[in-house]
C-alpha cells in the first residue's frame, strides 16, 4: 500500500511540474529586420498609419536626436530631419490633433528637460522651434504619455517639486492644443508603461508602484467622476506577481495588452497579457534565451495588430541593443524562426 502511495505522489509531482512549465505557455518571439540606427536605450517610439518611429535614446556615450521610421512593407530608414532639440533620454512622445510631441527627458548633463517639439508626420518634418507648452508637466525623465482620441496625456516621472530635491512625481496633464492639469489617483512613480485598448488608457507599474495597476477613461470624466479606476493588484493573491517591473514596454494586439522587458529585483524574461474584459492577466512564453537578451529601458510598438520590441539595455553591462523581435501571441514557441 505505502508503494502504491509513493508512486501516486510521484505521479502527481511530475504532473505539476510539468504544468508549471514554460513549455506549456503559448507565444513566440520571432526575429524581425534589425533597428537601423546605432543601438540604445530610453528611446521613445510613436506609430503614424502606417509607420512606427523610434529615436533620441542614449547610446553609451552620447544621448541621441536621430529618428528611423518603420513599416512592414518597407521596414527601417531614417527619417531625413534629426529632432532639433537638445537629445536626450528618457523622454516621452504622444500624438495630438494630427501632430506629434516630443519632450521632456534627461540629457549628457543629467539636466531633466521640459521642453517639446512637434513632428509633422504628414511630411516628416520637424518645428525647429521648441513648443510652448505652459502649464504642462515641468522638467523630469522616465515620464509616461499616451494619447485618446487625438489628446495627449503625460504624467509622472521623476523630476522637481516645488521646495524639494529630485523626486517621483504624479502630476498628469492632457494636451489638446493645451494644457490642462488632471487628478491622478495612482502613487508617485517613474518608469512605469502604459498601453491603450478601447480608448481606455491601462498605466501598469513602475518604480515605487511596482503592484498597481490603473484604468483611464477620459468618456467618463464628470463632476462626480474623474476618469481613473483601480484594477486587480499584481499581487501573490492573484499569482500575477511575476508583472510587476520597472522600465518594461507594452504593446497592443487584437484587444489585449502585453508587457515584457524590464527590471524588479532583477530583468524580467517573463510575458504577460493582459485582457480588460475580465481584468485578468495571463502569463505568456517568456523571452527566449539566448537570442532574445533580457533588457530594460528598450521601446515597443503595434502595427496593423502586429507586436514589437526593439533596442534596450541591460544597466551596468555597457550592452545595448538593436535587434527587432515581433510577438505573436498564439503561436507556439519555435526556436527555429530565429
Amino acid at each position: 500500500m505505502k508503494q502504491r502511495l509513493l508512486i501516486v505522489l510521484f505521479a502527481l509531482s511530475l504532473f505539476f511540474t510539468s504544468c508549471g512549465s514554460d513549455n506549456d505557455l503559448v507565444g513566440n518571439w520571432i526575429k524581425s529586420s534589425s533597428f537601423e540606427g546605432r543601438a540604445r536605450s530610453g528611446a521613445v517610439s510613436f506609430v503614424i498609419g502606417d509607420y512606427a518611429y523610434v529615436g533620441t535614446g542614449y547610446d553609451g556615450k552620447d544621448a541621441l536626436k536621430t529618428f528611423y521610421k518603420y513599416s512592414l512593407q518597407d521596414g527601417w530608414s531614417k527619417v531625413q530631419n534629426d529632432f532639433p532639440g537638445t537629445g536626450r533620454r528618457e523622454a516621452v512622445a504622444f500624438e495630438a490633433n494630427g501632430k506629434v510631441y516630443v519632450g521632456l527627458g534627461v540629457n549628457d548633463d543629467d539636466e531633466r528637460l521640459g521642453d517639446f517639439y512637434e513632428f509633422d508626420p504628414s511630411t516628416d518634418t520637424w518645428n525647429s522651434t521648441a513648443i510652448d507648452m505652459t502649464g504642462g508637466p515641468s522638467a523630469r525623465q522616465g515620464a509616461i504619455a499616451f494619447s485618446i482620441n487625438g489628446v495627449g496625456y503625460v504624467g509622472t516621472g521623476y523630476g522637481f517639486q516645488e521646495g524639494e530635491d529630485r523626486t517621483n512625481l504624479k502630476d498628469f496633464y492632457k494636451y489638446d492644443g493645451s494644457w490642462t492639469k488632471i487628478a491622478y489617483d495612482g502613487e508617485k512613480s517613474r518608469n512605469a508603461t502604459a498601453f491603450v485598448i478601447d480608448n481606455k488608457a491601462y498605466i501598469v507599474s513602475g518604480e515605487n508602484s511596482m503592484k498597481y495597476v490603473w484604468e483611464y477613461d477620459p468618456s467618463k470624466v464628470s463632476n462626480t467622476f474623474n476618469g481613473w479606476t483601480r484594477k486587480e493588484d499584481l499581487d501573490d493573491d492573484n499569482n500575477w506577481e511575476g508583472v510587476q517591473r520597472s522600465g518594461a514596454v507594452s504593446f497592443v494586439i487584437n484587444g489585449k495588452g502585453y508587457i515584457a522587458t524590464g527590471r524588479n529585483t532583477g530583468l524580467s524574461r517573463e510575458v504577460w497579457e493582459y485582457n480588460p474584459v475580465n481584468d485578468r492577466w495571463d502569463e505568456k512564453t517568456s523571452l527566449e534565451s539566448p537570442e532574445v537578451a533580457s533588457r530594460e529601458n528598450a521601446v515597443a510598438f503595434s502595427l496593423n495588430n502586429r507586436g514589437f520590441v526593439t533596442t534596450g539595455t541591460v544597466s551596468g553591462s555597457g550592452a545595448y541593443f538593436d535587434d527587432t523581435w515581433e510577438f505573436n501571441p498564439t503561436m507556439d514557441e519555435d526556436d527555429k524562426d530565429n
